[in-house]
C-alpha cells in the first residue's frame, strides 16, 4: 500500500489527497497537429491556447474535463488535457504526438488512466 501511495505521489509531481485522483478506463487514441487530423484547426495552436511542440505531453478530452488537468497514460506517460475535438466525446481521449506516422502507430488502445483534477 505504501508503495502505491508514493507511486501516485510521483506521478503527480506533488503530494495530493488520494481522493483527488481518479483510476478510469478509457478509449485512447491519438492525434497530431496535421490538417488530415485537426482539419482548420491545424495551426499548432490547441483550443486552450497551447503551442504545440516536438516532445509535447497534450491531451485532447471532452469538455467534462477541465483544461489543466493531469492524466497518467500508460506508455505514454503524463500529460495535460489541453485541447478538445470534435470526435472526442464520452470514455475517449486523444493523446499528441509530433507526426502522423507516430499516431498512426499508437493507434486505438483501452487502457486504465489515473486522473487528476
Amino acid at each position: 500500500m505504501t508503495l502505491k501511495i508514493t507511486l501516485l505521489l510521483i506521478l503527480f509531481m506533488r503530494p495530493v489527497p488520494l481522493s483527488t485522483i481518479e483510476q478510469v478506463e478509457k478509449e485512447v487514441t491519438a492525434y497530431c497537429g496535421c490538417e488530415k487530423c485537426c482539419g482548420s484547426y491545424a495551426d499548432g495552436v490547441t483550443a486552450s491556447g497551447y503551442k504545440l511542440q516536438e516532445g509535447s505531453k497534450v491531451v485532447a478530452a471532452p469538455k467534462n474535463i477541465p483544461f489543466g488537468t493531469k492524466i497518467y497514460i500508460p506508455d505514454y506517460g503524463l500529460a495535460t488535457v489541453e485541447d478538445r475535438g470534435g470526435a472526442i466525446k464520452g470514455n475517449r481521449i486523444d493523446v499528441y504526438f509530433h507526426t502522423h506516422e507516430e499516431a498512426l502507430q499508437w493507434g486505438k488502445q483501452i487502457l486504465l488512466v489515473k486522473m487528476k483534477g
